[in-house]
């Protein structure tokens, strides 16, 4: 099951906001009885995904469950951290790195909830958090139907404080349906519109050699924008999903493509994941405090763990070890004071990141070396008449999904509200904007879902 179908939008998530509604009437607001319910629909939710991984999603939760308990029982003993971690993480490699040698179905979710727990049993080590008794709770952290299958990779100590104590209010549910909505609409109207050019122009097939030059870099933009709005359209439906149950998510992403330089642009992009990385392998390996050599070795060991992280054949490792050099590039540069023109330095990072998806693309060689000879210029020919006439079909919702990368619209909305509070206007006016929004946005959604195929969220196959 899948944000982006009908069985969840009209029956799936209706009958557990219904649920829901009528435990929290009947109980007084309990929130013992509420966490049993998200629990029983997350467990449901997943296993639309199949027995066999609700099974390792147990065998994972159980380790991590007995392993945070004996770190805290032990008072801290690295021995006990250790195989935790090492256990977690032989789970991961053999689902998802056994790729490398034989084909191997993934679990879904499986990247992101091993994080989740690698995250728990690390921060019970360093005394961020306690250790859960109740095996119930901490398996609702992890299969949790909000962000168990892509994130954002959420940390017990937040999820907990919501387990503990939340209140599901109007205005939480309100913004909950707005911000889902919003992500239902740039999912299915302009993600999988962007994956279907990105798919003509750019082919996994033996027709990518026929493309011509200005079809590849139109192909990448395309793809570009595909990657960014389907996954960031999947974060504004974990944190919908969230605020309705009275939990507040954090954010994975920040308008990246706005970024002026590769540093920046990944303190944007897909945040949760880069905090992990941060927090619990470059600091630990001492960061930047161990001298300038130390410090690259730390960037090319979180690099490349990025981009195997991402999957199992060698354009990851390659991709990893690009983004590697263009930030040592960046920190190079900024010690030297040296900056760019804001415009050019927008331009640099634009290219940067749509050569980046390119080589995220292709898994296979021989297609990867086609893509990038034609990138730079070594393709047949330059331009064709399928490449205008792709281009003319799809030049207005190409703008919308440009626009819909930057904070236009939020700016729009922030100052529409703005101009309600000073005005001192009713505040029912900016709720029955959202709700009319609200309704617009889920009503185009599903036509769309109706009338076209099923196309999965990106991040499920990481």
């Amino acid at each position: 099951m899948s944000f982006s179908t009908l069985i969840f939008t009209v029956c799936f998530l209706p009958i557990f906001l219904i649920v829901n509604q009528v435990v929290l009437t009947r109980t007084d607001s309990n929130v013992r009885y509420q966490n049993r319910v998200l629990l029983i629909f997350s467990l449901i939710f997943y296993l639309f995904a199949g027995i066999g991984g609700l099974l390792v999603l147990f065998l994972c939760t159980l380790i991590a469950w007995i392993g945070g308990r004996q770190i805290q029982k032990t008072e801290g003993s690295p021995l006990m951290l250790w195989t935790t971690i090492g256990m977690l993480v032989a789970v991961l490699a053999f689902f998802k790195y056994a790729g490398f040698f034989m084909t191997v179905a993934m679990p879904l979710g499986l990247s992101f909830y091993i994080f989740k727990l690698i995250s728990y049993v690390a921060d019970v080590y360093t005394g961020k958090c306690d250790a859960e008794d109740d095996v119930r709770d901490f398996l609702l952290y992890v299969v949790c139907f909000h962000h168990v299958s892509q994130g954002p990779i959420v940390r017990y100590g937040d999820m907990k404080a919501g387990m503990v104590r939340r209140k599901i209010s109007t205005a939480n549910m309100a913004a909950g349906i707005y911000r889902f909505s919003l992500g239902l609409a740039k999912k299915v109207i302009l993600a999988d519109q962007m994956g279907k050019v990105a798919d003509t122009l750019l082919p996994m097939s033996e027709d990518l050699a026929k493309m011509p030059t200005l079809g590849i870099w139109i192909g990448s933009i395309f793809f570009s924008l595909q990657m960014y709005l389907d996954f960031s359209a999947y974060t504004d439906m974990a944190i919908g999903l969230g605020q309705m149950a009275g939990f507040i998510y954090p954010e994975n992403f920040d308008y990246p493509y706005c970024a002026d330089s590769i540093k920046v642009f990944w303190r944007k992009w897909h945040m949760t994941l880069s905090f992990f990385f941060r927090d619990y392998v470059y600091i630990p390996l001492g960061g930047s405090r161990k001298g300038s050599a130390r410090t690259k070795v730390n960037l090319l060991i979180v690099w490349l763990l990025t981009g195997v992280w991402h999957g199992a054949t060698w354009n990851f490792v390659i991709w990893g070890f690009y983004y590697f050099v263009f930030i040592s590039l960046d920190n190079a540069l900024s010690k030297r004071e040296i900056r760019m023109p804001k415009v050019l330095a927008h331009i640099y990072v634009v290219f940067v990141f749509n050569l980046g998806w390119l080589i995220f693309r292709f898994t296979d060689f021989s297609q990867l070396g086609t893509a990038l000879k034609g990138f730079f210029g070594f393709g047949e020919g330059f331009s064709s008449q399928v490449i205008t006439v792709t281009l003319q079909n799809n030049i207005f919702i190409f703008i919308i999904a440009i626009l819909a990368c930057t904070p236009l619209f939020r700016n729009i909305r922030k100052a529409f509200e703005g101009v309600v509070k000073s005005r001192e206007m009713s505040a029912g006016l900016v709720y029955g904007w959202k709700t009319v929004i609200s309704l617009l946005a889920l009503i185009l959604g599903v036509i769309f879902m109706a009338g076209s195929g099923y196309q999965p969220f990106l991040y499920n196959n990481f």
